[in-house]
């Protein structure tokens, strides 16, 4: 079993709806860090507090005018800045030291070859460089880009990087940012037609790094057997044909089934599988490092995945295949099967 560090403060109450109606509140690191606190791996858990916010880090994932923007913003107290995303006084401090903390771990990750999890509040990875990304009309609950961070820290360092992002919701703000950074392969499994209405299949990055952009838009009521085909057919694939350095996970547990937000019917299996294939490529020696950065989870996704991932991420509980693989529909087999053959030379996902 590995040991897990987890940077996590309760600074991040500061950023907090006062009225206690919105989704993305402190209910919801208080479920997931309580549901740690149950299970077996906590013995093997160290909590880590935030550092101080370093600003110059900001910079390295967003610009000068959307810093000085949420700066200025939290200022004025708490308000919201567009429909759906909020700040308060706190929220500029809070978020840019969970950026800190971010980039710090990372290089952590890869000094002392440990793996390491961010538990941030509000979230990340829809904030783009410039904020609104992609052309979605908020920035979804976000602020600054935590995982972006992360991967900033490991292509500083030299590294080849692997992000995968199972957020029930796209990254757009994650993809925004390294679209056209060839080293940075991002493997994004969300839902199709929810919020933010991007990550199509055919976005597929741009500048030079047009294939390493993979989005699997999955249809409404997918689950269990469509996670495991697409960790059969796409991710393993693609990590044996890509061999990253370091993985950077953005881990959102909406898609859990019953989730308020998604209409996904993932259950503990699809977790503990996610994490068992990331905990292979550990083992196996070829990683120098590993972060997961919390993002979505609105339910017992929360309580329930986020406990069974890293119960299996730090080997306590060992994943057996339970369910059978099912092909998403096929016009997403016949569109990954384009995007997998010509940028990555692979053969066409099989049943």
């Amino acid at each position: 079993m590995s040991s897990i560090r987890i940077v996590y403060d309760e600074a991040h109450k500061l950023h907090s709806d006062p009225s206690g109606r919105h989704p993305e509140s402190p209910w919801r690191l208080e479920t997931a860090l309580s549901a740690l606190k149950e299970s077996p791996v906590w013995g093997l858990i160290e909590i880590q507090g935030l550092p101080e916010p370093e600003d110059r880090l900001l910079n390295l994932i967003h610009s000068d005018h959307y810093i000085e923007l949420i700066r200025r913003e939290s200022a004025k107290g708490f308000h919201y800045i567009d429909s759906d995303t909020y700040v308060t006084e706190h929220t500029f401090k809070v978020s840019a030291a969970y950026v800190t903390a971010a980039y710090k771990a990372a290089l952590e990750s890869l000094e002392r070859r440990e793996m390491r999890v961010i538990m941030p509040r509000p979230g990340g990875h829809h904030a783009g460089r410039s904020g609104w990304a992609m052309g979605a009309p908020t920035l979804g609950f976000c602020i600054f880009n935590y995982a972006a961070a992360a991967a900033r820290a490991f292509l500083d360092s030299g590294l080849k990087v692997l992000m995968i992002d199972f957020d029930a919701h796209h990254g757009n703000g994650t993809q925004d940012i390294f679209w056209e950074e060839p080293r940075v392969l991002h493997i994004d499994i969300h839902e199709e037609d929810i919020y933010p209405g991007t990550g199509n299949i055919d976005d597929i990055g741009g500048g030079g790094a047009e294939g390493t952009k993979v989005n699997v838009p999955l249809p409404a009521f997918s689950g269990d057997p469509q996670y495991l085909w697409i960790l059969d057919n796409v991710v393993n694939p693609l990590i044996e044909a890509f061999k990253p350095e370091a993985i950077v996970v953005s881990a959102g547990f909406d898609a859990y089934e019953g989730d308020p937000l998604t209409m996904l019917r993932a259950s503990e299996e699809s977790y503990e599988a996610i994490a068992s294939t990331l905990r292979e490529q550990w083992n196996g020696g070829r990683l120098k490092a590993l972060i997961t950065n919390l993002e979505g989870g609105y339910g017992e996704g929360l309580r329930k995945g986020f406990k069974a991932y890293i119960e299996t991420l730090a080997g306590s509980r060992l994943y057996a295949r339970r369910g059978e693989p099912k092909r998403p529909p096929e016009r997403i087999v016949r569109e990954l099967s384009r995007i997998l053959s010509k940028y990555w030379g692979l053969e066409a996902p099989r049943d």
